[in-house]
Protein backbone atom coordinates (compact mmCIF):
# COMPACT_ATOMS: atom_id res chain seq x y z
CA UNK A 1 0.00 0.00 0.00
CA UNK A 2 0.98 3.67 -0.78
CA UNK A 3 0.51 5.69 1.74
CA UNK A 4 2.79 8.22 1.82
CA UNK A 5 3.26 11.62 -0.80
CA UNK A 6 6.80 12.56 -1.52
CA UNK A 7 8.05 14.93 -4.26
CA UNK A 8 11.50 14.53 -5.90
CA UNK A 9 13.46 17.08 -6.86
CA UNK A 10 16.42 16.66 -9.31
CA UNK A 11 18.52 19.58 -10.98
CA UNK A 12 20.59 18.78 -13.99
CA UNK A 13 23.12 21.40 -15.63
CA UNK A 14 23.18 20.84 -19.14
CA UNK A 15 26.27 22.59 -21.04
CA UNK A 16 26.73 23.87 -24.93
CA UNK A 17 29.41 21.57 -25.29
CA UNK A 18 27.07 18.36 -24.74
CA UNK A 19 28.19 17.99 -20.62
CA UNK A 20 25.52 17.42 -18.19
CA UNK A 21 25.92 17.52 -14.74
CA UNK A 22 23.19 15.34 -12.71
CA UNK A 23 21.60 14.45 -11.19
CA UNK A 24 21.43 16.72 -8.57
CA UNK A 25 19.80 16.35 -5.17
CA UNK A 26 17.60 19.21 -3.07
CA UNK A 27 14.43 19.10 -1.61
CA UNK A 28 11.16 20.75 -1.70
CA UNK A 29 11.04 23.91 0.84
CA UNK A 30 8.16 24.13 3.71
CA UNK A 31 6.52 27.03 1.57
CA UNK A 32 7.26 24.80 -1.79
CA UNK A 33 4.70 22.10 0.18
CA UNK A 34 1.89 24.43 1.42
CA UNK A 35 1.56 25.87 -1.81
CA UNK A 36 1.26 22.12 -3.22
CA UNK A 37 -0.73 21.38 -0.65
CA UNK A 38 -3.23 24.82 -1.32
CA UNK A 39 -2.89 23.50 -4.68
CA UNK A 40 -4.50 20.19 -4.28
CA UNK A 41 -6.68 21.80 -1.81
CA UNK A 42 -8.48 23.15 -4.93
CA UNK A 43 -8.86 20.06 -6.79
CA UNK A 44 -12.49 20.42 -8.63
CA UNK A 45 -15.53 18.94 -7.69
CA UNK A 46 -14.36 16.45 -4.90
CA UNK A 47 -16.40 13.47 -3.77
CA UNK A 48 -16.11 10.95 -1.65
CA UNK A 49 -17.13 7.58 -2.48
CA UNK A 50 -18.16 4.29 -0.63
CA UNK A 51 -17.89 1.07 -1.97
CA UNK A 52 -18.22 -2.75 -0.81
CA UNK A 53 -16.02 -5.05 -2.98
CA UNK A 54 -13.22 -6.19 -2.11
CA UNK A 55 -11.48 -6.30 -5.50
CA UNK A 56 -7.49 -5.61 -5.41
CA UNK A 57 -6.06 -2.58 -7.30
CA UNK A 58 -6.93 1.15 -7.85
CA UNK A 59 -10.82 -0.07 -8.50
CA UNK A 60 -14.10 0.13 -6.40
CA UNK A 61 -17.74 -0.66 -7.40
CA UNK A 62 -19.45 1.61 -5.43
CA UNK A 63 -22.52 1.79 -3.62
CA UNK A 64 -22.65 5.45 -2.37
CA UNK A 65 -21.33 8.81 -3.10
CA UNK A 66 -21.58 12.46 -1.45
CA UNK A 67 -19.97 15.80 -2.37
CA UNK A 68 -17.24 16.37 -0.33
CA UNK A 69 -18.70 18.91 2.80
CA UNK A 70 -15.42 20.76 2.93
CA UNK A 71 -11.98 21.08 1.96
CA UNK A 72 -9.65 22.60 3.78
CA UNK A 73 -5.75 23.37 3.97
CA UNK A 74 -3.79 24.70 6.30
CA UNK A 75 0.52 24.52 5.76
CA UNK A 76 1.30 21.18 4.19
CA UNK A 77 -1.79 19.40 5.14
CA UNK A 78 -5.46 19.05 3.62
CA UNK A 79 -8.12 17.99 4.85
CA UNK A 80 -11.18 16.46 2.82
CA UNK A 81 -14.43 16.47 5.36
CA UNK A 82 -17.67 14.85 4.27
CA UNK A 83 -20.91 14.42 6.77
CA UNK A 84 -23.24 11.27 6.17
CA UNK A 85 -26.49 12.31 7.51
CA UNK A 86 -29.34 9.46 8.93
CA UNK A 87 -30.14 7.74 5.37
CA UNK A 88 -26.51 8.25 3.98
CA UNK A 89 -23.87 6.00 3.67
CA UNK A 90 -25.52 2.84 5.84
CA UNK A 91 -24.38 -0.72 5.63
CA UNK A 92 -20.91 -2.42 6.23
CA UNK A 93 -18.04 -0.70 3.51
CA UNK A 94 -15.21 -2.73 2.38
CA UNK A 95 -13.64 0.73 0.60
CA UNK A 96 -13.80 4.44 0.89
CA UNK A 97 -12.32 7.11 -1.87
CA UNK A 98 -12.00 10.28 -3.06
CA UNK A 99 -12.93 11.34 -6.46
CA UNK A 100 -12.08 14.69 -7.64
CA UNK A 101 -13.82 16.17 -11.28
CA UNK A 102 -16.56 14.46 -10.22
CA UNK A 103 -20.73 14.44 -10.23
CA UNK A 104 -23.16 12.75 -8.73
CA UNK A 105 -23.48 10.16 -11.64
CA UNK A 106 -21.44 7.04 -9.96
CA UNK A 107 -18.56 5.99 -12.03
CA UNK A 108 -17.64 10.14 -12.46
CA UNK A 109 -14.66 11.62 -11.85
CA UNK A 110 -10.84 10.57 -11.22
CA UNK A 111 -9.83 8.49 -8.07
CA UNK A 112 -7.50 10.06 -6.34
CA UNK A 113 -6.90 7.90 -3.12
CA UNK A 114 -8.10 4.77 -1.31
CA UNK A 115 -8.90 3.58 1.97
CA UNK A 116 -9.26 -0.14 1.94
CA UNK A 117 -9.91 -1.11 5.57
CA UNK A 118 -14.16 -2.47 6.67
CA UNK A 119 -16.14 -0.24 8.54
CA UNK A 120 -19.67 0.14 9.09
CA UNK A 121 -22.94 2.78 9.52
CA UNK A 122 -25.98 2.02 10.96
CA UNK A 123 -29.37 4.10 9.83
CA UNK A 124 -29.70 6.44 12.44
CA UNK A 125 -25.82 7.68 12.75
CA UNK A 126 -24.56 10.97 11.65
CA UNK A 127 -20.64 10.50 10.57
CA UNK A 128 -18.53 12.78 9.28
CA UNK A 129 -15.74 11.17 7.59
CA UNK A 130 -12.62 12.70 7.15
CA UNK A 131 -9.47 12.14 4.63
CA UNK A 132 -6.26 14.09 6.07
CA UNK A 133 -3.19 14.42 3.66
CA UNK A 134 -0.18 15.32 4.20
CA UNK A 135 2.50 16.37 2.10
CA UNK A 136 6.06 15.74 3.01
Amino acid sequence: MKDTISFKSEWYLEYGDGKVIGPLKNYVTSAGLSIAAQKLAGLSSPYLVIGDDTTEGDTISEVYRKAVSVVTQSGNMIRFRTVLLAGEGNGQHQKTCIFTDASDAPGSGIMFNLLKVPWGKENQMILTVECRLTLQ
